[in-house]
């Protein structure tokens, strides 16, 4: 049923039948036995006196949960989910036998008694021994725990029904080498896990089509004989043993302010903090946010899922992988029909709509992409369709094996959103060690920076592709950021550990493709470069120390296959002076590096963040420290921001634009970086930023004076022309 390039072993299960019930199932088939585990007690014939005994209502397989009975009662609980059986049709089995321990504590107080649990640690059976009889069924094996060191544990688990009624309760023995636990458990549900998705919508957007819904036979291009379902976001993650319980519609921005246009990434992440901060209980929590509304800033981005958060207080870290949002005023979009599709233009708009839905909010469940764990391509909900040659014809809407491992029986902390960190977890293998391009690739991949860079400078570096075929041009995803998915980066720290930069969120949008023309053509036109920046990301500030960093990039698509760069290497120098040092402090913390990630957010939970890059900008005037914190700062102010305004649902304007500001702020950065001769495509950035705010202040001709100049010195510098007749007709639309 899937595709999956991975070379993991997860083990074989070892299914079991008694005499009894050999017999039984060889009198139903005739004589012919087929040893397949079974979803209920089948009858046999009807003249057989004991066919109702232990007729059991639904599957085995579901969550189990139940406190300690053994060696000390109620003081430890579990979570337990066993996954032997058929759940339902479209639901594959695992195999599998998982759960989650938690410490129970209780407090009586006048009467009352008041308890609660403290999680203590996950586990799984991967190679589980299950022996079927006629009313109960018997599950061993070897217990792995996903953390810390356990001793060698076998689990006996033995779940029984009775006629008519369901599985249960369930008697899991935990036996080491000191003794063993008992508990029992009663039967929650036929899902694995259960949570609850907050839905949130814009106004601009609270009409037609809302939530996805789609018939999977409704598009010509799908796989022969798939089963026909209706599916949503609901039963799409049922199949894959989620129970998802929609809160819908939670509330309704209000975005119909006239100074409002488009969400940035930082009124969609100030949105999102703020809702969360209403929700009552702590996290980490089995609850997701989903805001569905009108265009992202990047009009060919369909859907982005956000990582970070500001502080929610206290001194615990902030949740991550909390929700995302998808913008119905896309493209993808504008043939969603109100109800049944007419036609297959309307059926592809409703299947993207779905496939947008359910790809971000795994990114919640801590789901990369496809191409990310080495499995380019898998037919799963988290891999691009454009990147799979005939992917409708063959995906059956579902997530891979692998996948479905880490949903249903994963490390509880590494799934359940606000707990580890996005990328971590069992469904991630990133490609760190890769080795570089042996043989002749068509394309060339070059990691370029200036080499040294000051203490707290912003880093970015340039990916630069090149046409290496001299007959044949190449046409390439111009999309370079990692944020979109055709890029890894990975950076070897000057302490020798290593780490893929993963930006604060990732984005769901159209290609944006150009030809190389083929090598020995005019220089420039068979080559693209794109500026990164990979200061902060979801593993925080990735350049906090002095010292040698080393940086390889890997493009990845489904055309050219997989294109790892040479190692570039860089360092990052000592503070200046003891005033540089003692900024570090707040430089370097999770505010600042979020609201410069956000594009100078003007969020007010971001606030000290932006006093701390304001004092950079400050103190280190002189730098290029200080200019390019100047440039993320000016960014956030070129146009107004805008926050949810909880007392009406309305999105209002918490700041108007600062253009003359922003145009101050930037006026010593382009004294800086113009003097960096090694930085060309930063100082285009830089000029290209002030022509936007000149023009926005009615500055045209000091525009075009700029632009002029920044054009002359790149052609001083030896840029090639096609890129100065691009600066060219960029500086004349003005």
């Amino acid at each position: 049923m899937h595709d999956d390039d991975s070379t993991h072993d997860f083990g074989e299960a070892v299914h079991e039948f008694d005499d009894d019930l050999i017999a039984e199932l060889q009198a139903e088939a005739d004589g012919s036995l087929q040893p397949v585990p079974i979803n209920r007690f089948r009858p046999a014939r009807l003249n057989n006196p004991i066919w109702w005994q232990c007729y059991r209502i639904g599957s085995v397989s579901g969550r189990y949960e139940g406190e300690m009975t053994s060696p000390s009662a109620g003081q430890k609980e579990l979570d337990l989910r066993v996954d032997i059986d058929p759940r339902g049709r479209n639901s594959d089995v695992l195999d599998k036998v998982s759960g989650d321990i938690y410490r129970v504590y209780k407090f009586s107080w006048r009467g009352r008694t008041f308890r609660w649990r403290v999680y203590e640690r996950s586990w799984i059976v991967h190679s589980p021994r299950i022996k079927w009889s006629r009313c109960s069924v018997t599950i061993t094996g070897a217990v792995t725990f996903w953390k810390g060191g356990q001793p060698a544990t076998q689990l006996h688990l033995k779940i029984p029904w009775r006629t008519f009624r369901p599985a249960g309760p369930a008697t899991a023995k935990f036996t080491y080498s000191r003794g063993s636990d008992v508990y029992e458990c009663a039967r929650r549900s036929e899902n694995f896990r259960d949570l609850t998705l907050e839905v949130d919508v814009a106004s601009s957007v609270n009409a037609g089509t809302i939530l996805p819904t789609y018939d999977s036979n409704s598009h010509n291009d799908r796989p022969a004989g798939i089963p026909r379902r209706d599916l949503g976001m609901e039963s799409a993650y049922a199949e894959a043993g989620i129970g998802m319980s929609l809160n819908y519609p939670s509330s309704v921005i209000d975005d119909s302010a006239a100074s409002f246009d488009t969400w940035s990434p930082a009124e969609l992440h100030d949105a999102m903090d703020g809702a969360f901060s209403q929700m009552p209980g702590t996290w980490p929590k089995w609850h997701m946010w989903g805001l569905l509304c009108g265009r992202y800033d990047n009009a060919g981005t369909g859907g982005i899922m956000f990582d970070a958060a500001a502080a929610y207080g206290g001194a615990g870290d902030a949740p991550e992988r909390q929700g995302f949002a998808v913008f119905r005023e896309h493209s993808w979009f504008n043939n969603l029909p109100n109800g049944a599709p007419s036609n297959q233009a309307e059926a592809w708009a409703m299947r993207q709509f779905l496939y947008t839905w359910v790809h971000e909010a795994g990114h919640a469940f801590n789901f990369v992409h496809s191409w990310n764990k080495s499995r380019p391509n898998a037919l799963s909900w988290m891999n691009y369709p454009q990147n799979v040659s005939g992917f409708w014809d063959n995906f059956e809407f579902t997530f891979d094996p692998e996948e479905l491992i880490h949903l249903r029986h994963g490390d509880r902390a590494a799934i359940i959103m606000g707990g580890d960190a996005w990328a971590t977890g069992l469904h991630f293998h990133g490609e760190a060690e890769a080795g570089p391009a042996e043989g002749e690739a068509p394309v060339e991949l070059l990691v370029r920076s200036r080499g040294y860079f000051d203490f707290m400078e912003p880093v970015s570096v340039e990916l630069r592709l090149r046409n290496l075929m001299t007959e044949a041009e190449v046409e390439i995803d111009t999309r370079l950021d990692p944020r979109f998915g055709n890029v890894a980066i990975f950076i070897r720290k000057p302490d020798g550990e290593i780490v893929e930069y993963e930006p604060v969120f990732c984005e769901l949008s159209d290609p944006e493709m150009a030809v190389l023309k083929p090598a020995g053509s005019a220089p420039g036109t068979e080559r693209h470069s794109d500026q990164v920046p990979i200061t902060f990301g979801r593993v925080g500030h990735v350049f906090s120390a002095p010292g040698e960093y080393q940086v390889r990039a890997i493009y990845s698509t489904n055309e050219l296959g997989m294109i790892p760069s040479p190692v570039h290497s860089m360092r990052v120098g000592m503070p200046f002076s003891r005033d540089e040092d003692r900024l570090a402090q707040d430089y370097f913390s999770f505010d600042a590096g979020l609201c410069m990630a956000l594009g100078g957010s003007q969020s007010e939970t971001l606030a000290k963040g932006r006093v701390a890059l304001e004092n950079v900008v400050q103190t280190c005037a002189k730098t290029m420290a200080g200019a390019k914190v100047a440039m993320a700062l000016a960014e956030g102010m070129k146009k107004p921001f805008h926050v949810i305004d909880r007392n009406k649902g309305k999105l209002a304007r918490a700041k108007g634009a600062a253009v003359k500001d922003a145009l101050k702020l930037t006026a010593n950065a382009l004294k800086v970086v113009s003097a960096e001769k090694q930085d060309n495509l930063g100082y285009h950035r830089l000029v290209r930023q002030r022509a936007e705010l000149l023009v926005a202040s009615g500055a045209k001709t000091e525009a075009k004076e700029e632009a002029k100049k920044m054009r002359q010195a790149l052609a001083k510098r030896g840029v090639h022309e096609p890129v100065l007749k691009r600066i060219d007709a960029w500086a004349g639309e003005l």
